[in-house]
């Protein structure tokens, strides 16, 4: 059957109604192939929309009902529940980006989602230039509950060194700079000038075992500038 709006349905039909088994492609140019009841798409079959997505599962009079698979085409995937069209009930998310959501979802989305990234912890987290620390972040929900049903996410973390103008009788050493490696100031979102924090320290920077030369050269660069580590 051709439709005049433009269309084409290739299968079984009862009184000139699409029944049972059959191909339907519409005038946008989605194609349907599964079960039909009443001239609906109605039952189990698989559709490929116009955006490239495709879904295969239960139909109940012309809406994704019961279980299906959608694959977008952005490369996210959705496996579980379905009501009146959109994701309900259990389910599992993995989105394009990595991120997986596995739990129960609402009018189409979850309802336990991670809404913040929370850094446990001490505000400061003092840290020694070449050695390992550790952090300890857990993923939230608004009301601060852990979002347990939610992982996948990536957490990018920057160093840096913050400019200190120290007295040059200071007795505090945060960090020895050698003017000769001085980088542009880094503006970062919490307005800290930073550079980049080093993860190691070149030989030329420090001292030389033997050497009173070198030795007197690096106490008198600290005495002129020393610098704080700030993790941004």
């Amino acid at each position: 059957m051709k439709y005049k709006a433009g269309g084409r349905y290739e299968g079984e039909l009862s009184q000139g109604l699409r029944e049972g088994q059959g191909f339907l492609e519409d005038q946008d140019g989605q194609v349907y192939q599964g079960s039909f009841h009443d001239n609906k798409r109605h039952g189990r079959g698989q559709m490929i929309f116009k955006n490239g997505d495709k879904y295969e599962g239960d139909w109940v009079r012309d809406q994704r009902q019961g279980h299906g698979v959608l694959c977008c085409a952005d490369g996210s995937t959705y496996k579980g529940q379905w009501h009146s069209d959109v994701f309900s009930g259990l389910g599992s998310l993995v989105h394009c980006s990595g991120v997986t959501y596995c739990g129960t979802f609402i009018n189409g989305h979850p309802a336990e989602q991670a809404k913040k990234i929370v850094i446990l912890g001490p505000e400061v987290l003092e840290v020694v230039q070449g050695s390992p620390f550790t952090l300890s972040v857990q993923l939230q929900q608004d009301d601060g509950e852990v979002a347990k049903s939610e992982s996948g996410r990536v957490l990018k973390i920057s160093a840096g060194v913050r400019y200190v103008q120290l007295p040059e009788y200071s007795e505090v050493s945060f960090f020895k700079m050698d003017e000769d490696y001085m980088e542009t100031p880094i503006q970062t979102p919490f307005g800290f000038q930073c550079i980049s924090y080093p993860l190691s320290v070149p030989m030329s920077w420090g001292p030389e075992p033997g050497s009173t030369v070198e030795s007197a050269r690096a106490d008198l660069l600290l005495s002129k500038r020393d610098s704080e580590p700030v993790l941004d």
